[in-house]
Protein backbone atom coordinates (compact mmCIF):
# COMPACT_ATOMS: atom_id res chain seq x y z
CA UNK A 1 0.00 0.00 0.00
CA UNK A 2 1.39 3.37 -1.04
CA UNK A 3 -0.54 6.36 0.26
CA UNK A 4 -0.39 9.80 -1.34
CA UNK A 5 -1.93 13.04 -0.15
CA UNK A 6 -2.97 16.24 -1.88
CA UNK A 7 -5.40 19.11 -1.41
CA UNK A 8 -8.92 18.41 -2.52
CA UNK A 9 -10.01 19.80 -5.90
CA UNK A 10 -13.23 19.95 -7.90
CA UNK A 11 -12.50 16.48 -9.26
CA UNK A 12 -13.01 15.04 -5.77
CA UNK A 13 -16.60 16.16 -5.33
CA UNK A 14 -18.17 12.76 -6.07
CA UNK A 15 -15.76 10.75 -3.89
CA UNK A 16 -16.22 13.12 -0.96
CA UNK A 17 -20.00 13.10 -1.46
CA UNK A 18 -20.15 9.30 -1.34
CA UNK A 19 -17.89 9.09 1.71
CA UNK A 20 -19.82 11.82 3.53
CA UNK A 21 -23.02 9.80 2.94
CA UNK A 22 -21.49 6.51 4.06
CA UNK A 23 -23.73 4.97 6.75
CA UNK A 24 -20.93 4.73 9.34
CA UNK A 25 -19.84 8.32 8.68
CA UNK A 26 -23.43 9.56 9.04
CA UNK A 27 -23.87 7.69 12.33
CA UNK A 28 -20.66 9.24 13.65
CA UNK A 29 -21.63 12.76 12.63
CA UNK A 30 -23.60 15.18 14.76
CA UNK A 31 -26.26 15.32 12.04
CA UNK A 32 -27.13 11.84 10.81
CA UNK A 33 -29.51 12.80 8.00
CA UNK A 34 -28.38 11.92 4.45
CA UNK A 35 -26.80 14.77 2.49
CA UNK A 36 -28.31 15.85 -0.83
CA UNK A 37 -25.85 16.26 -3.68
CA UNK A 38 -26.78 19.88 -4.36
CA UNK A 39 -26.16 20.73 -0.71
CA UNK A 40 -22.83 18.89 -0.75
CA UNK A 41 -21.81 20.65 -3.97
CA UNK A 42 -22.50 24.07 -2.46
CA UNK A 43 -20.67 23.17 0.77
CA UNK A 44 -17.76 21.59 -1.11
CA UNK A 45 -17.16 24.66 -3.28
CA UNK A 46 -17.30 26.93 -0.24
CA UNK A 47 -14.73 24.72 1.49
CA UNK A 48 -12.33 24.90 -1.45
CA UNK A 49 -12.49 28.71 -1.41
CA UNK A 50 -12.17 29.06 2.39
CA UNK A 51 -8.65 30.15 3.42
CA UNK A 52 -9.37 29.00 7.00
CA UNK A 53 -9.89 25.39 5.92
CA UNK A 54 -7.43 22.81 4.61
CA UNK A 55 -9.12 19.88 2.89
CA UNK A 56 -6.97 16.86 2.00
CA UNK A 57 -7.74 13.67 0.11
CA UNK A 58 -5.62 10.53 0.37
CA UNK A 59 -5.32 7.78 -2.24
CA UNK A 60 -3.75 4.36 -2.51
CA UNK A 61 -2.85 4.40 -6.17
CA UNK A 62 -6.17 5.15 -7.88
CA UNK A 63 -8.24 4.13 -4.85
CA UNK A 64 -9.81 6.80 -2.67
CA UNK A 65 -8.87 6.15 0.97
CA UNK A 66 -9.63 9.14 3.20
CA UNK A 67 -10.69 12.75 3.47
CA UNK A 68 -9.29 14.96 6.22
CA UNK A 69 -10.38 18.51 6.93
CA UNK A 70 -8.72 21.08 9.20
CA UNK A 71 -10.57 24.23 10.21
CA UNK A 72 -8.56 27.05 11.75
CA UNK A 73 -10.01 28.26 15.06
CA UNK A 74 -7.16 30.61 15.99
CA UNK A 75 -3.70 31.50 14.73
CA UNK A 76 -2.28 28.39 16.38
CA UNK A 77 -5.18 25.93 16.73
CA UNK A 78 -7.50 24.04 14.42
CA UNK A 79 -10.24 21.41 14.44
CA UNK A 80 -9.96 18.10 12.59
CA UNK A 81 -12.50 15.91 10.79
CA UNK A 82 -11.33 12.59 9.35
CA UNK A 83 -13.16 9.83 7.49
CA UNK A 84 -11.89 6.54 6.05
CA UNK A 85 -13.61 4.71 3.19
CA UNK A 86 -15.31 1.38 3.92
CA UNK A 87 -12.77 -0.58 1.85
CA UNK A 88 -9.87 0.61 4.02
CA UNK A 89 -11.46 0.41 7.47
CA UNK A 90 -9.83 -2.10 9.76
CA UNK A 91 -6.58 -2.01 7.79
CA UNK A 92 -4.83 0.37 10.20
CA UNK A 93 -4.43 3.12 7.62
CA UNK A 94 -6.07 5.85 9.71
CA UNK A 95 -2.90 6.62 11.64
CA UNK A 96 -0.88 6.80 8.42
CA UNK A 97 -3.43 9.18 6.89
CA UNK A 98 -3.39 11.35 10.00
CA UNK A 99 0.42 11.48 10.00
CA UNK A 100 0.54 12.47 6.32
CA UNK A 101 -2.02 15.22 6.85
CA UNK A 102 -0.20 16.66 9.88
CA UNK A 103 2.98 16.88 7.83
CA UNK A 104 1.10 18.89 5.20
CA UNK A 105 -0.67 20.99 7.84
CA UNK A 106 2.65 22.08 9.34
CA UNK A 107 3.77 23.33 5.93
CA UNK A 108 0.69 25.53 5.60
CA UNK A 109 -0.06 26.84 9.09
CA UNK A 110 1.86 27.55 12.29
CA UNK A 111 -0.50 25.28 14.13
CA UNK A 112 0.34 24.00 17.60
CA UNK A 113 -2.91 22.36 18.62
CA UNK A 114 -5.36 20.01 16.86
CA UNK A 115 -8.80 19.56 18.42
CA UNK A 116 -11.26 16.74 17.70
CA UNK A 117 -14.87 16.51 18.87
CA UNK A 118 -16.38 13.02 19.02
CA UNK A 119 -19.73 11.66 20.20
CA UNK A 120 -19.38 9.51 23.31
CA UNK A 121 -20.95 6.45 21.67
CA UNK A 122 -18.51 6.59 18.74
CA UNK A 123 -16.06 4.16 20.32
CA UNK A 124 -14.01 3.65 17.12
CA UNK A 125 -13.20 7.35 16.78
CA UNK A 126 -12.59 7.77 20.51
CA UNK A 127 -10.10 4.90 20.44
CA UNK A 128 -8.50 6.25 17.26
CA UNK A 129 -7.70 9.66 18.72
CA UNK A 130 -6.45 8.22 22.01
CA UNK A 131 -4.17 5.85 20.08
CA UNK A 132 -2.77 8.76 18.07
CA UNK A 133 -1.49 10.95 20.92
CA UNK A 134 -4.65 12.97 21.47
CA UNK A 135 -5.66 13.66 25.05
CA UNK A 136 -9.22 13.75 26.31
CA UNK A 137 -9.50 17.27 27.70
CA UNK A 138 -13.20 17.97 28.08
CA UNK A 139 -16.70 16.62 27.67
CA UNK A 140 -19.95 18.52 27.25
CA UNK A 141 -23.53 18.17 25.97
CA UNK A 142 -24.33 19.16 22.39
CA UNK A 143 -27.82 18.65 20.91
CA UNK A 144 -28.48 15.91 23.45
CA UNK A 145 -25.19 14.12 22.75
CA UNK A 146 -22.27 13.80 25.14
CA UNK A 147 -19.26 15.10 23.23
CA UNK A 148 -15.67 14.19 24.04
CA UNK A 149 -13.08 16.82 23.10
CA UNK A 150 -9.54 15.68 22.31
CA UNK A 151 -6.44 17.81 21.89
CA UNK A 152 -3.04 17.02 20.37
CA UNK A 153 0.01 19.26 20.61
CA UNK A 154 2.01 19.33 17.35
CA UNK A 155 4.32 22.24 18.13
CA UNK A 156 7.90 21.96 16.92
CA UNK A 157 10.87 21.11 19.11
CA UNK A 158 12.21 24.67 19.34
CA UNK A 159 11.89 26.12 22.83
CA UNK A 160 10.11 29.47 23.04
CA UNK A 161 12.35 31.63 25.26
CA UNK A 162 10.77 34.64 26.96
CA UNK A 163 12.63 37.56 28.53
CA UNK A 164 10.44 38.93 31.33
CA UNK A 165 10.89 42.71 31.56
CA UNK A 166 8.64 43.05 34.60
CA UNK A 167 9.77 45.95 36.82
CA UNK A 168 13.27 46.11 35.38
CA UNK A 169 12.75 49.45 33.66
CA UNK A 170 13.03 51.58 36.79
CA UNK A 171 10.10 53.71 35.56
CA UNK A 172 12.20 54.95 32.61
CA UNK A 173 10.87 54.39 29.10
CA UNK A 174 14.36 54.58 27.58
CA UNK A 175 15.50 51.67 29.78
CA UNK A 176 12.45 49.63 28.77
CA UNK A 177 13.23 50.18 25.07
CA UNK A 178 16.91 49.37 25.54
CA UNK A 179 15.95 46.21 27.43
CA UNK A 180 13.76 45.00 24.56
CA UNK A 181 16.64 45.50 22.14
CA UNK A 182 19.13 43.77 24.45
CA UNK A 183 16.77 40.79 24.90
CA UNK A 184 16.53 40.30 21.15
CA UNK A 185 20.31 40.51 20.80
CA UNK A 186 20.71 37.95 23.59
CA UNK A 187 18.57 35.45 21.66
CA UNK A 188 15.15 35.80 23.28
CA UNK A 189 12.15 34.82 21.15
CA UNK A 190 9.88 37.21 23.00
CA UNK A 191 9.74 39.94 25.61
CA UNK A 192 6.91 40.05 28.13
CA UNK A 193 5.66 42.91 30.25
CA UNK A 194 2.90 43.17 32.85
CA UNK A 195 -0.21 45.29 32.37
CA UNK A 196 -1.68 46.63 35.58
CA UNK A 197 -1.73 49.72 37.74
CA UNK A 198 -1.56 49.75 41.53
CA UNK A 199 -5.31 50.40 41.56
CA UNK A 200 -6.22 47.54 39.19
CA UNK A 201 -4.22 44.93 41.10
CA UNK A 202 -4.89 45.98 44.74
CA UNK A 203 -6.07 48.93 46.86
CA UNK A 204 -4.14 51.56 48.77
CA UNK A 205 -4.50 50.11 52.24
CA UNK A 206 -1.85 49.56 54.89
CA UNK A 207 -3.63 47.28 57.33
CA UNK A 208 -2.15 43.89 58.16
CA UNK A 209 -3.72 42.16 55.16
CA UNK A 210 -1.77 44.30 52.71
CA UNK A 211 1.61 44.29 54.47
CA UNK A 212 4.37 42.15 52.93
CA UNK A 213 6.03 40.05 55.63
CA UNK A 214 6.33 36.58 54.14
CA UNK A 215 10.14 36.47 54.07
CA UNK A 216 10.46 37.94 50.59
CA UNK A 217 12.75 40.54 49.03
CA UNK A 218 9.92 43.04 49.47
CA UNK A 219 9.18 42.65 53.18
CA UNK A 220 8.50 45.89 54.98
CA UNK A 221 6.31 47.53 52.37
CA UNK A 222 2.63 47.26 51.39
CA UNK A 223 1.27 45.79 48.17
CA UNK A 224 0.14 49.13 46.75
CA UNK A 225 3.56 50.74 47.12
CA UNK A 226 5.32 47.69 45.64
CA UNK A 227 3.14 47.76 42.55
CA UNK A 228 3.46 51.53 42.26
CA UNK A 229 7.21 50.98 41.91
CA UNK A 230 6.96 47.92 39.66
CA UNK A 231 4.16 48.62 37.16
CA UNK A 232 4.73 49.49 33.51
CA UNK A 233 2.90 52.75 32.71
CA UNK A 234 0.02 52.15 30.34
CA UNK A 235 0.93 55.21 28.28
CA UNK A 236 4.16 53.41 27.32
CA UNK A 237 2.44 50.35 25.94
CA UNK A 238 1.81 51.52 22.39
CA UNK A 239 5.42 52.66 21.92
CA UNK A 240 6.78 49.43 23.41
CA UNK A 241 4.65 47.27 21.11
CA UNK A 242 5.59 49.33 18.06
CA UNK A 243 9.30 49.23 18.88
CA UNK A 244 9.29 45.45 19.37
CA UNK A 245 7.54 45.00 16.03
CA UNK A 246 10.08 47.31 14.36
CA UNK A 247 13.09 45.29 15.55
CA UNK A 248 11.37 41.94 14.96
CA UNK A 249 10.70 40.35 18.33
CA UNK A 250 7.43 39.00 19.72
CA UNK A 251 6.06 41.27 22.44
CA UNK A 252 3.16 40.43 24.75
CA UNK A 253 1.85 41.00 28.24
CA UNK A 254 0.30 39.61 31.39
CA UNK A 255 -3.07 41.25 32.11
CA UNK A 256 -4.30 41.45 35.69
CA UNK A 257 -7.88 42.52 35.05
CA UNK A 258 -10.39 42.90 32.21
CA UNK A 259 -9.43 46.50 31.52
CA UNK A 260 -5.86 45.35 30.86
CA UNK A 261 -7.14 42.75 28.39
CA UNK A 262 -9.16 45.44 26.63
CA UNK A 263 -6.09 47.66 26.31
CA UNK A 264 -3.96 44.79 25.03
CA UNK A 265 -6.56 43.82 22.45
CA UNK A 266 -6.33 47.34 20.98
CA UNK A 267 -2.57 46.82 20.68
CA UNK A 268 -2.94 43.43 18.94
CA UNK A 269 -1.31 41.56 21.81
CA UNK A 270 -0.47 38.16 20.22
CA UNK A 271 -0.79 35.93 23.30
CA UNK A 272 -1.73 36.14 26.96
CA UNK A 273 0.15 35.13 30.08
CA UNK A 274 -1.65 34.53 33.36
CA UNK A 275 0.53 35.03 36.44
CA UNK A 276 0.72 32.41 39.18
CA UNK A 277 -1.15 34.58 41.66
CA UNK A 278 -4.02 35.10 39.19
CA UNK A 279 -4.51 31.44 38.25
CA UNK A 280 -7.48 31.25 40.61
CA UNK A 281 -9.19 34.20 38.86
CA UNK A 282 -11.38 32.10 36.57
CA UNK A 283 -13.39 35.06 35.19
CA UNK A 284 -10.15 36.80 34.14
CA UNK A 285 -8.83 33.60 32.51
CA UNK A 286 -12.07 33.08 30.59
CA UNK A 287 -12.09 36.68 29.42
CA UNK A 288 -8.50 36.56 28.16
CA UNK A 289 -8.93 33.10 26.63
CA UNK A 290 -12.10 34.21 24.83
CA UNK A 291 -9.96 36.45 22.61
CA UNK A 292 -8.70 33.35 20.81
CA UNK A 293 -5.02 33.97 21.46
CA UNK A 294 -2.56 31.38 22.85
CA UNK A 295 -2.66 31.19 26.65
CA UNK A 296 0.40 30.73 28.89
CA UNK A 297 -0.38 30.19 32.57
CA UNK A 298 2.01 29.93 35.52
CA UNK A 299 1.18 27.49 38.31
CA UNK A 300 3.50 28.60 41.12
CA UNK A 301 1.01 28.85 43.98
CA UNK A 302 -1.81 26.62 42.73
CA UNK A 303 -3.09 23.20 43.72
CA UNK A 304 -3.61 20.52 41.08
CA UNK A 305 -7.36 21.14 41.32
CA UNK A 306 -6.88 24.86 40.67
CA UNK A 307 -4.63 24.16 37.68
CA UNK A 308 -7.27 21.86 36.21
CA UNK A 309 -9.96 24.52 36.77
CA UNK A 310 -7.85 27.11 34.94
CA UNK A 311 -7.31 24.77 31.98
CA UNK A 312 -11.00 23.94 31.84
CA UNK A 313 -11.81 27.68 31.91
CA UNK A 314 -9.88 28.04 28.63
CA UNK A 315 -11.58 25.01 27.12
CA UNK A 316 -14.99 26.34 28.12
CA UNK A 317 -14.58 29.33 25.80
CA UNK A 318 -13.14 27.23 22.96
CA UNK A 319 -9.44 27.99 23.53
CA UNK A 320 -7.23 24.89 23.30
CA UNK A 321 -3.85 26.54 22.71
CA UNK A 322 -2.61 26.41 26.29
CA UNK A 323 0.83 26.23 27.86
CA UNK A 324 1.23 25.62 31.58
CA UNK A 325 4.43 26.78 33.23
CA UNK A 326 5.91 24.86 36.14
CA UNK A 327 6.90 27.58 38.58
CA UNK A 328 8.30 27.98 42.07
CA UNK A 329 7.01 31.31 43.34
CA UNK A 330 9.99 32.20 45.49
CA UNK A 331 12.25 35.10 44.59
CA UNK A 332 14.86 33.79 44.06
CA UNK A 333 13.80 30.14 44.08
CA UNK A 334 16.17 27.54 45.58
CA UNK A 335 17.21 24.79 43.18
CA UNK A 336 16.08 22.09 45.58
CA UNK A 337 12.51 23.44 45.38
CA UNK A 338 12.35 23.46 41.56
CA UNK A 339 10.89 19.91 41.39
CA UNK A 340 11.40 19.76 37.63
CA UNK A 341 10.27 16.13 37.46
CA UNK A 342 6.79 17.62 37.64
CA UNK A 343 7.21 18.73 34.00
CA UNK A 344 6.96 15.27 32.33
CA UNK A 345 4.12 14.43 34.71
CA UNK A 346 2.26 17.59 33.63
CA UNK A 347 2.81 16.70 29.97
CA UNK A 348 1.28 13.27 30.57
CA UNK A 349 -1.52 14.55 32.80
CA UNK A 350 -2.71 17.50 30.72
CA UNK A 351 -1.61 16.61 27.18
CA UNK A 352 -0.69 20.23 26.41
CA UNK A 353 2.51 22.25 26.17
CA UNK A 354 4.43 22.60 29.42
CA UNK A 355 7.21 25.06 30.21
CA UNK A 356 9.09 26.65 33.09
CA UNK A 357 8.81 30.08 34.64
CA UNK A 358 12.23 30.09 36.24
CA UNK A 359 13.11 32.17 39.29
CA UNK A 360 16.24 30.23 40.24
CA UNK A 361 19.69 31.73 39.88
CA UNK A 362 21.70 30.66 36.83
CA UNK A 363 20.54 28.56 33.88
CA UNK A 364 20.79 24.97 35.11
CA UNK A 365 17.05 24.74 35.85
CA UNK A 366 16.11 26.15 32.44
CA UNK A 367 18.29 23.80 30.39
CA UNK A 368 17.28 20.81 32.55
CA UNK A 369 13.61 21.68 32.06
CA UNK A 370 14.06 21.61 28.28
CA UNK A 371 15.67 18.18 28.55
CA UNK A 372 12.58 17.05 30.47
CA UNK A 373 10.18 18.29 27.79
CA UNK A 374 9.62 21.99 28.52
CA UNK A 375 8.70 23.91 25.35
CA UNK A 376 8.67 27.38 26.92
CA UNK A 377 11.21 29.05 29.21
CA UNK A 378 10.51 32.37 30.93
CA UNK A 379 13.29 34.21 32.74
CA UNK A 380 13.47 37.71 34.24
CA UNK A 381 15.79 39.97 32.25
CA UNK A 382 17.58 43.19 33.21
CA UNK A 383 20.19 45.36 31.51
CA UNK A 384 22.29 45.54 34.66
CA UNK A 385 21.42 44.35 38.17
CA UNK A 386 23.00 47.49 39.55
CA UNK A 387 19.93 49.34 38.24
CA UNK A 388 18.11 47.89 41.24
CA UNK A 389 14.37 47.48 41.52
CA UNK A 390 11.97 44.87 42.92
CA UNK A 391 13.07 42.08 40.55
CA UNK A 392 16.73 42.93 39.95
CA UNK A 393 18.25 40.38 42.33
CA UNK A 394 16.85 37.34 40.51
CA UNK A 395 17.03 38.68 36.94
CA UNK A 396 19.56 37.72 34.27
CA UNK A 397 21.84 40.24 32.60
CA UNK A 398 22.24 40.06 28.78
CA UNK A 399 25.50 38.07 28.78
CA UNK A 400 24.03 35.51 31.19
CA UNK A 401 20.82 35.26 29.20
CA UNK A 402 22.76 34.72 25.98
CA UNK A 403 24.68 31.83 27.55
CA UNK A 404 21.39 30.31 28.74
CA UNK A 405 19.92 30.54 25.23
CA UNK A 406 23.01 28.86 23.75
CA UNK A 407 22.79 26.03 26.29
CA UNK A 408 19.11 25.51 25.61
CA UNK A 409 19.74 25.36 21.87
CA UNK A 410 22.51 22.83 22.51
CA UNK A 411 20.10 20.75 24.60
CA UNK A 412 17.62 20.84 21.70
CA UNK A 413 20.31 19.59 19.33
CA UNK A 414 21.23 16.85 21.79
CA UNK A 415 17.61 15.74 22.20
CA UNK A 416 17.06 15.52 18.45
CA UNK A 417 14.15 13.19 17.68
CA UNK A 418 13.21 9.56 18.29
CA UNK A 419 15.33 7.64 15.79
CA UNK A 420 16.87 4.20 15.44
CA UNK A 421 18.34 5.04 12.04
CA UNK A 422 22.09 4.86 11.56
CA UNK A 423 23.72 7.95 10.08
CA UNK A 424 26.34 7.54 7.36
CA UNK A 425 29.03 8.20 9.96
CA UNK A 426 27.57 5.58 12.31
CA UNK A 427 27.43 3.08 9.45
CA UNK A 428 31.10 3.67 8.74
CA UNK A 429 31.89 3.15 12.42
CA UNK A 430 30.26 -0.29 12.29
CA UNK A 431 33.63 -1.29 10.86
CA UNK A 432 34.79 -1.42 14.48
CA UNK A 433 31.94 -3.56 15.80
CA UNK A 434 32.42 -7.25 16.57
CA UNK A 435 32.16 -10.06 14.05
CA UNK A 436 33.38 -13.62 13.50
CA UNK A 437 37.02 -14.19 12.51
CA UNK A 438 39.35 -17.13 12.15
CA UNK A 439 41.77 -16.96 15.09
CA UNK A 440 43.77 -19.96 13.82
CA UNK A 441 44.49 -21.36 10.39
CA UNK A 442 41.55 -23.61 9.42
CA UNK A 443 41.97 -26.36 6.83
CA UNK A 444 39.37 -27.31 4.27
CA UNK A 445 36.95 -29.77 5.91
CA UNK A 446 38.05 -28.83 9.43
CA UNK A 447 35.28 -28.33 12.01
CA UNK A 448 34.59 -24.84 13.33
CA UNK A 449 35.14 -24.68 17.10
CA UNK A 450 35.39 -22.01 19.76
CA UNK A 451 39.17 -22.43 19.53
CA UNK A 452 39.44 -21.47 15.86
CA UNK A 453 36.51 -18.98 15.52
CA UNK A 454 35.87 -16.06 17.84
CA UNK A 455 33.81 -12.89 18.07
CA UNK A 456 36.31 -10.02 17.85
CA UNK A 457 36.69 -6.57 16.37
CA UNK A 458 36.56 -5.41 13.49
CA UNK A 459 33.17 -5.95 11.87
CA UNK A 460 34.00 -7.50 8.48
CA UNK A 461 32.78 -11.00 9.27
CA UNK A 462 29.42 -12.51 10.11
CA UNK A 463 27.49 -11.24 13.11
CA UNK A 464 28.42 -12.98 16.39
CA UNK A 465 24.79 -14.10 16.69
CA UNK A 466 25.56 -16.77 14.07
CA UNK A 467 28.35 -18.40 16.11
CA UNK A 468 26.14 -21.15 17.64
CA UNK A 469 24.87 -21.99 14.14
CA UNK A 470 28.40 -22.22 12.72
CA UNK A 471 30.02 -24.30 15.47
CA UNK A 472 30.23 -27.94 14.40
CA UNK A 473 30.00 -27.10 10.70
CA UNK A 474 33.00 -27.68 8.37
CA UNK A 475 35.07 -25.27 6.32
CA UNK A 476 34.42 -25.37 2.56
CA UNK A 477 37.98 -24.22 1.90
CA UNK A 478 41.10 -23.32 3.83
CA UNK A 479 40.88 -20.15 5.91
CA UNK A 480 43.91 -18.26 7.16
CA UNK A 481 44.44 -16.70 10.57
CA UNK A 482 42.82 -13.23 10.70
CA UNK A 483 40.36 -13.88 7.85
CA UNK A 484 36.69 -12.90 8.38
CA UNK A 485 34.24 -15.80 8.46
CA UNK A 486 31.62 -15.44 5.72
CA UNK A 487 28.81 -17.75 4.57
CA UNK A 488 30.63 -18.88 1.41
CA UNK A 489 33.38 -20.37 3.62
CA UNK A 490 30.98 -22.64 5.51
CA UNK A 491 29.57 -26.02 4.52
CA UNK A 492 26.09 -25.62 5.95
CA UNK A 493 25.20 -29.29 5.29
CA UNK A 494 27.59 -30.48 7.95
Amino acid sequence: MTLSIRKASSSDILNTFNLSNDSIVRQSSFTSDPILFQNHEKWFNQILDNKSILFYVIHDGENFVSQIRYKKTSDTACEISISITEEYRGKHVGSQCLSLSIQELKKEWKCCSIVAEVKEENSASNNFFLKNEFYLVRKYLKDGNTVFVYNRNISNNRTFIIAELSANHGQKLSIALDTIKAAKEAGADAVKIQTYTPDTITINCDNEYFQIKQGTLWDGTILYNLYKTAYTPWEWHNELFEYAEKIGITFFSTPFDKSAVDLLEKLNNPLYKIASFELNDIPLIKYAASKGKPMIMSTGVSTLEEIEEAVQACYAVGNYDITLLKCTSSYPAPLDEANLLTIPNMIKRFGIKIGLSDHTMGDIAASTAVALGASVIEKHFILDRSLGGPDADFSMEPSEFEIMVERIRDVEKTLGSVSYELSDKMKKNRKFSRSLFAVKDIKEGEVFTEENVRSIRPGDGLSPKYLPEILGKKAKKSITFGEPILWDLINLKG
